[in-house]
This record gives structure tokens, C-alpha cells and sequence, in this order.
């Protein structure tokens, strides 16, 4: 199912939802962030595509001008200053705004590596993606939205960040963590101005990246029996909780940590 026939399938928000919104998603090349900014495209927004990888990017915009949608693909390692100036400076002379930031690109490193075997440079670039992109992507779009008087900012955590990650180590339970502060320290600083910044802390997801990182069948049998749920997230779960938290229902949450994890973190 596409995303345009997904959104008009599950009724959960009207056709025109997000209309004349600029929503700037990063990591929108492929997984969660690809099919959020379709789904957005396809329910009025117009769409900045930002991705490390360039071709991934014009893919999906692409893709999104083929059902009709509006986007602009972006060149952007959000962990690079200048790189996410840029970006933010092409998506204001388009269109004049953001009206919701999605901080969902992040790395991370070797799984099941332990503490202790962990290279500082793995440290360092997962913080960098998470952290420092997160940080610098809001930094951009900030002062605009505190000009147009309000905006939405969703961050990405994990799981991790409420608990930790056996799967993935130190770095990425410490960095998802640190996602969680930014955005409590954010939602209180900005929303004097009208500016709600939550987040959404997803469980493990199916798809090329978990996939990737499983040895095996029976790995992936093990994970999916820690669940309550008894199952992985489909991406279109995730998904359809950062259309909430972007939308009008939303409007009197900041500060917030959505565990969407099908039952694996218990608030």
C-alpha cells in the first residue's frame, strides 16, 4: 500500500491535514523518515527531504511529485553546522517557513559490542548524528518559528533512551538519553513562544536496519517474545505517531516521551 492510499485508508487524519505546512524531515532517504515525509506529502504538506545520502533523498522527493505531493530533497549530514544552515536556508527561500521539525536521522554503531571494546571514534559519531544533529537542526529552525509565533519539533529516542540497549551499547542507550534531555530542556524554553517539542521513543522496528543487526532467525524470535505486544513495530506504527504529535491534536503537549514500543518500556 502507498503512502497516499495508506493516509486515505486509515481515516486517522482528514485529507488536508497538514496543508500548506512545511514539514522538514531528516533521514527521509529510506525507513521511517521516507515514509513519514511521503505520508505528510500526502496530506497537504510540502516536504524538505534531508539525507546523508543525496540519492536517497531525490528518490523519495521524487517519488512524492509522481502522487502529486511537494518536496524539496536535501545534501545534509545533519551533524555538520554548515550542512544544516544550508539546508535550512534552502527550505526558507522555497517556501518562507518550518512549521515542524523531525529530527529522525541517527547512527549507530556495532551490535552486541560491549563497553569496554567500544572505539571512541564509534562514540563519537553516534553522538554526532543524535545528539549534535538534533541539536543543530533545532538551532536552524528555532528562530523562525519563535518569529512566526510557534512550531512543532519532534525527536527521535529510542527504547534505549528509557532503558538501555543490549543490542546496540553504551552509545547509543547514553545518546538516545541525551535526545530525552534536549527535548525537556527545549519544550520548557520555547513554549513561552508557542513552540511544543516532544519525542517519540520507538522499540525496535521492522525493516532493513533491525534485520541487519539480528544473527538470525531465532534472535529475531527472541526479541519479538520480549514484547508484550508479541511483535515488531511496522514502520507505518511509528509513523502515524509523529503525524499525531505534528498535528493539531497534539497542541497541548510539550515535554512529552511517547514510548511506542508495543509494551517493551513500561512508563
Amino acid at each position: 500500500m502507498s503512502a497516499v492510499d495508506h493516509a486515505r485508508a486509515t481515516g486517522l487524519f482528514a485529507p488536508d491535514a497538514f496543508a500548506g505546512r512545511v514539514v522538514l524531515v531528516t533521514g527521509a532517504g529510506r525507513g521511517i523518515g521516507k515514509l513519514l515525509a511521503e505520508r505528510l506529502a500526502a496530506l497537504g504538506a510540502r516536504v524538505a527531504l534531508c539525507d546523508i545520502v543525496g540519492d536517497r533523498a531525490q528518490a523519495t522527493a521524487r517519488g512524492i511529485a509522481e502522487t502529486g505531493g511537494e518536496a524539496l530533497a536535501l545534501t545534509v549530514d545533519v551533524a555538520a553546522e554548515g550542512d544544516v544552515e544550508r539546508a535550512a536556508g534552502a527550505v526558507l527561500a522555497r517556501w518562507g517557513r518550518v512549521d515542524v521539525l523531525v529530527n529522525a536521522a541517527g547512527s549507530y554503531g556495532a551490535a552486541y559490542r560491549v563497553t569496554h571494546e567500544t572505539p571512541v571514534e564509534e562514540w563519537d559519531s553516534v553522538f554526532a548524528s543524535n545528539v549534535r544533529g538534533s541539536f543543530l537542526c533545532a538551532k536552524a529552525v528555532l528562530p523562525h518559528m519563535v518569529a512566526a509565533g510557534g512550531g512543532r519539533i519532534i525527536n527521535f529516542a529510542s527504547n534505549a533512551g528509557r532503558s538501555v540497549s543490549p543490542l546496540l551499547g553504551c552509545s547509543y542507550t547514553a545518546a538516545k538519553t541525551a535526545v530525552i534531555g534536549m527535548t525537556r530542556h527545549l519544550s520548557r524554553e520555547y513554549a513561552r513562544y508557542g513552540i511544543l517539542v516532544n519525542t517519540i521513543a520507538p522499540g525496535p522496528v521492522e525493516g532493513e536496519r533491525v534485520s541487519g543487526l539480528l544473527r538470525d532467525a531465532e534472535e529475531s524470535e527472541t526479541l519479538s517474545g520480549q514484547i508484550p505486544i508479541g511483535r515488531l513495530a511496522e514502520p507505518a506504527d511509528i509513523v502515524d505517531v509523529v503525524l499525531f504529535m505534528a498535528s493539531d491534536a497534539s497542541r497541548y503537549m510539550t515535554g512529552a516521551i511517547l514510548d511506542v514500543s508495543g509494551g517493551l518500556i513500561l512508563a
